[in-house]
């Protein structure tokens, strides 16, 4: 399901024109939209066009509780990328089991498609905020953050993630202690 998902929603994407070597967040028609609302939780596709220089990209998802890492490398996936392509990453409570989320990441250039799935206790929490920049810088460092689900106990107002953070993580690491639970979704791109 995954895999037919990614191939019709790459090939229904505008066709942009991309600068090389940049990650941005697709622009989704009202169709694709309405396709993943209805069928995940979370979602997010980042495009990607990189020189013939790079070979290959690395996705996988981090854990942090009380802005501490728990757990590195969920679903971690490498393969070959060409060119350009996109990152495809949601997550969805599976029906049969309680406090459970299914996340998928596939990545999709002319290589071909690859996928990861796995699943995730998730607690309930009072507030959940997901986000991602627009565009993400990869001269700033070789680990990209992607996206963000966060997850907050109590009903206070929540924010998002900066694009402090998004650009430069290590600087910004602190902000990931105003939330109880918090998934990043990351990527490295390899020459």
């Amino acid at each position: 399901m995954i895999s037919l998902l990614s191939f019709s929603l790459v090939a229904c994407k505008d066709a942009d024109p991309k600068s090389e070597n940049s990650l941005s967040v697709s622009k989704l028609t009202e169709r694709e939209k309405s396709i993943l609302t209805n069928t995940s939780e979370h979602s997010f596709l980042i495009d990607f066009d990189v020189d013939d220089t790079y070979k290959k990209m690395s996705v996988w998802v981090e854990k942090y509780e009380a802005g501490k890492l728990v757990e590195d490398e969920m679903g971690l996936m490498t393969t070959g990328i060409k060119d350009n392509g996109t990152i495809i990453f949601t997550t969805s409570k599976t029906p049969e089991k309680q406090n459970l989320s299914m996340f998928n990441i596939s990545i999709q250039s002319d290589d071909g498609v690859s996928t990861a799935t796995y699943l995730e206790k998730i607690e309930e929490k009072d507030s959940i905020v997901a986000g991602s920049i627009e565009t993400i810088n990869m001269l700033n460092t070789n680990k990209l953050v992607l996206a963000s689900i966060c997850y907050s106990s109590g009903n206070e107002s929540m924010h998002s993630l900066s694009t402090d953070f998004y650009n430069n993580m290590d600087s910004h690491i602190n902000e990931l202690k105003d939330y109880d639970v918090v998934y990043l979704l990351r990527s490295e791109i390899t020459k």
